[in-house]
């Protein structure tokens, strides 16, 4: 087992275009076991955000809510003088 230090040390963050015309932005070579990310937004304009668990739960939220919880840890980590920006990679 990894120790914390070198868990998903090869984990990116990518975007593609799918065959379907949608744009998805997702973590990719994540450590087995690891959670996994992923938002989708279609040609409508319609986004969805989907967080797959070390345990295999899936939670989705549709792209409201996860602006919403995008904007409550941008407001805390601001609060916490910890930049949002690390996070926020074209990596």
């Amino acid at each position: 087992m990894s120790s914390p230090v070198d868990a998903n040390r090869n984990a990116i963050i990518r975007s593609r275009r799918l065959r379907n015309g949608n744009l998805r932005t997702e973590t990719a070579r994540r450590d087995d076991g690891a959670f996994k990310a992923s938002v989708t937004t279609n040609k409508t304009g319609t986004t969805r955000f989907s967080l797959t668990s070390e345990g295999g739960l899936v939670t989705r939220l549709t792209g409201r809510q996860a602006r919403t919880l995008f904007r409550l840890l941008a407001r805390h980590y601001d609060a916490t003088d910890k930049s949002v920006e690390p996070v926020i990679s074209s990596r």
